[in-house]
């Protein structure tokens, strides 16, 4: 008799803990620019309109970019867009080290962003043709994982990098960026050996659990083509699904989360510099502490929410308590409890983000799943154009970080209720 968990463990082991890895090196590439912006910004001469607005860049060429990456998923296969993807992003994270003025930072960043394009989305629906529906949400949210650890283990490695004399004896960001871009390369190299592109491939499975993985996909797809069996033809599937409210509601949530996170990714290392004299290390050992909170609401929520079998509630009321935790911090100052509310308000995020996606997957159709994932995370990575931008336009215009961070709230309370707004009533 086939254990479907000890399936489910093994691709944990196998793919899903590779993927958070991953996650988690994708993550520090693109954030560790929060803390070089410590030293670089005045280097390059960076106004926090300009920071801003290079930050916000990488996700233009992310979101133009993401549709073409999850097509050359489906048409490739997982282990060659595995590779391009990873050797892409690698070459232009480690050539952001040799930036010279805001231009090239311009340019470099929205080159990352398209090399990024579609990774994180690539990975969700990499989790969907892998896993089953039930231990879904675990499985996508151990990968989400990998952001908050990229802070938490990331923050203090990027202070420790930058406030370490380096044998080039080049600026202490400079030699950051580049020590953290080379472990990327090196696995874009050893994906091509590593991965395979269907679990019939997967050598590590016994031909027994190939078949019943396989089987058990393959039935998912079909119940949900007998539900609405017009959604197999990819072309009308598409159209139908632009014209879905709740499609649009999700990318709307998704914004919504996102803004929070990239609030605080790219600007509390900032926010700390500007009220402490500690150094880098420090900076960067106090910015992680609300990922800690998202890291644990992660894995927590996400286990509970397959344990219930309920997900609308597990992102809702997270969304409102990180909405709670950002406000209340702003209210308390730089004071210890301040930072104990950001790893609530962190916790909060990370909860409603472990899960999310556990929605849109049920309401795409299977021909068009790649699709649907990057458009939605399209929608939603506007977050990252729109958090990062608006932070460093009132923080230029009024000196203070209190309005945005009230801005983020409020968009965060209108994720929460747009979640609710689509929760199926119960019936009597």
């Amino acid at each position: 008799m086939i254990d479907s968990a000890s399936i489910s463990r093994k691709i944990t082991f196998r793919l899903i803990y590779p993927f958070l890895f991953l996650i988690f090196l994708n993550s520090l590439d693109r954030v560790n620019i929060g803390f070089a912006a410590i030293r670089m910004n005045a280097d390059l001469g960076l106004t926090p309109e300009a920071y801003g607005f290079g930050v916000g860049l990488f996700f233009v060429g992310y979101m133009v970019f993401q549709v073409p990456s999850m097509w050359l998923l489906h048409k490739l296969g997982m282990r060659k867009w595995m590779t391009a993807v990873i050797l892409s992003w690698g070459l232009v994270a480690t050539s952001m080290a040799f930036v010279h003025d805001a231009t090239s930072f311009f340019i470099l960043r929205f080159l990352l962003g398209m090399a990024e394009a579609g990774f994180a989305p690539g990975i969700t629906y990499c989790c969907t043709i892998w896993m089953p529906k039930r231990f879904r949400a675990g499985a996508i949210s151990k990968t989400m994982l990998a952001i908050p650890i990229s802070v938490i283990l990331g923050g203090p490695l990027s202070g420790w990098l930058m406030d370490t004399i380096n044998p080039w004896g080049i600026e202490g960001w400079r030699w950051m960026i580049f020590i953290e871009g080379i472990p990327t390369l090196i696995l874009g190299v050893a994906s091509w050996w590593y991965f395979v592109d269907r679990p019939d491939h997967a050598k590590w499975l016994t031909p027994e659990e190939q078949a019943w993985l396989k089987e058990e996909i393959n039935h998912e797809k079909q119940l949900q083509l007998v539900a609405k069996p017009e959604e197999a033809d990819a072309k009308t599937a598409l159209l139908k699904l632009l014209v879905t409210r709740q499609f649009w509601i999700f990318a709307l949530i998704w914004f919504g989360l996102l803004t929070g996170s990239y609030g605080l990714i790219y600007w509390l290392p900032l926010v700390i510099k500007q009220v402490s004299t500690h150094s880098n290390l420090m900076i960067s050992v106090f910015s992680a502490l609300p990922w800690i909170g998202i890291g644990i609401g992660m894995v927590v929520n996400a286990n509970h929410s397959d344990k219930k079998q309920e997900r609308h509630l597990h992102v809702a009321l997270p969304a409102l308590l990180a909405a709670a935790g950002l406000t209340l911090a702003t209210m308390f100052g730089t004071n210890a409890l301040a930072l104990v509310l950001l790893v609530i308000g962190g916790y909060g995020i990370g909860a409603s983000q472990g899960t999310f996606w556990t929605l849109p997957t049920s309401l795409i159709p299977a021909a068009i799943l790649p699709i649907g994932i990057a458009l939605i995370n399209m929608a939603g990575n506007l977050g990252g154009v729109f958090g990062p931008w608006m932070i460093g336009l009132v923080r230029q215009r009024t000196g203070s970080f209190d309005l945005p961070v009230y801005c983020i709230a409020a968009i965060l309370v209108m994720a929460a209720l747009a979640v609710l707004l689509i929760r199926p009533r119960a019936k009597h």
